[in-house]
């Protein structure tokens, strides 16, 4: 008996032919094992510890099918978004659009090209990081991705190339009916001694329903500088699944940041895997949520070098019925002496009714260690509010100051100049109330 997709997706076997066939021989091995490892799962449920506050019943009842057009149909939306300083890498449901993207006189030492493209002429190291990255948390979704995903952006950085302009991967979903379902794709690749900025944006311009199942995967080379932003700015309407995973070598900077301010039901899975001595991670992160909307984060630090240090902060700010879930764990191995890790979830809740689980961890194995790790839950401090209030602010405007002071505090970390203005200008639509 045929196996049956833990998803139900019209038109699926077809769609799965075609895209097999037109593969590469390692892709099309890829994807047959990929295809069969999903196929073999079930869809994550409450049970399991992983996904015990983010249930995915929902998706089980419904049937998806597959995008059928990739253009753009919101173009004045989408001009005011981007801007042309920066070196946009533009994907319409999954697939790189060359005339919406600015990829002509490129710096010296970046290559940008549809990832199917790259796979066809080789791309070894893609192939060989991709092997070894494992899978995290939602096994089931990247495996899905995986399996049927239809393009992709492929970045590489050549060896101590300085990129200065900031490089924007902005994936679109546009022109869908609901229950959709989009596979975007990025994988990025900096050479040793390097140094690039980029940000990647998951966006929708209209309130579709719909599933984006995201991977990205990132390699970065010894002693290379990176600064990473993933920003999730979906329709409110939307459920976005994403997988970011990292591998960073020896003395190697990461400064990443995730930003979340869309869709109905997010699960974000960030997965860094330190293999070199001496590297230093930031992970931090905003989410402002409102509505019924609900967020669920998970990070997962693996070291398994000495001498490393890592740095951690996830905000969330939340109005309405929203909810909020976060699992932070580092695992520090038996080799990883002289580990420095620091951890902070924090939570501002301007809804009666907004909830929140959070559950920092640490799993040591070394004894030569400096770990710590917390988290706080609260809302606004009244003696604050009517401080202001005496001074003849409004109750609301003071409410939007004390809640700026919160936010600002997560955006200042963000050394990119193009990301935090980015940042700053989709919190604003977010909450027009809160001046950025």
């Amino acid at each position: 008996m045929e196996q049956q997709a833990p998803l139900n997706i019209e038109g699926l076997a077809e769609y799965q032919s075609k895209l097999f066939n037109n593969s590469t021989p390692w892709l099309k091995s890829f994807r047959r094992q990929s295809f069969d490892q999903w196929s073999a799962a079930a869809m994550p449920g409450p049970k399991e510890e992983e996904w015990k506050y983010t249930p995915l019943s929902p998706l089980v009842s419904r049937c998806f099918q597959l995008a059928k057009r990739h253009q753009l149909i919101e173009d004045r939306q989408f001009e005011n978004y981007r801007s042309k300083a920066d070196i946009n890498v533009v994907l319409v449901n999954g697939v790189l659009w060359a005339e919406l993207s600015n990829l002509k006189n490129l710096p010296a030492g970046l290559q940008i090209s549809a990832f199917s493209e790259a796979l066809s002429h080789g791309g070894d190291g893609a192939q060989d990081t991709i092997a070894k990255l494992t899978a995290n948390d939602s096994k089931p979704f990247l495996w899905m991705n995986q399996a049927l995903f239809l393009d992709g952006a492929f970045i590489e950085v050549a060896e101590e190339a300085r990129i200065e302009p900031l490089i924007h991967i902005i994936h679109i979903t546009s022109g869908i009916v609901p229950d959709t379902v989009v596979f975007p794709r990025s994988y990025v690749s900096v050479g040793k001694s390097a140094a690039v900025n980029i940000m990647e944006s998951h966006i929708c311009f209209e309130p579709v329903a719909y599933l984006a199942n995201a991977v990205t995967d990132i390699r970065i080379g010894q002693e290379a500088l990176v600064g990473y932003c993933k920003a999730q700015a979906e329709s409110h309407q939307a459920t976005h699944i994403g997988s970011t995973r990292i591998w960073q070598e020896r003395a190697s900077c990461l400064d990443s940041f995730s930003f979340n301010h869309g869709g109905l039901l997010v699960r974000n899975n960030l997965s860094i895997l330190i293999k070199g001595e001496g590297t230093h991670t930031i992970m931090n992160g905003l989410y402002g949520i409102d509505g019924d909307q609900h967020v669920d984060n998970h990070t997962l630090l693996d070291i398994r070098h000495p001498n490393c240090s890592s740095y951690q902060l996830y905000k969330g700010l939340l109005n309405g019925k929203s909810r909020a879930v976060f699992n932070g764990k580092i695992y520090v191995h038996a080799d990883a002496q002289k580990t420095d890790a620091y951890q902070l979830n924090k939570h501002l809740l301007l809804g009666k009714e907004a909830r929140v689980d959070t559950k920092p961890q640490l799993e040591i194995f070394a004894d030569d260690v400096k770990c710590t790790h917390g988290a706080t839950i609260g809302q606004l401090n009244e003696d604050e509010v009517f401080y202001l209030q005496s001074r003849c602010i409004p109750k609301q405007t003071a409410i939007g100051l004390l809640s700026k002071g919160f936010i600002d505090d997560i955006i200042n970390t963000v050394k990119s100049d193009a990301i935090r203005v980015k940042l700053n200008r989709l919190l604003l639509k977010k909450f027009p109330e809160i001046k950025l």
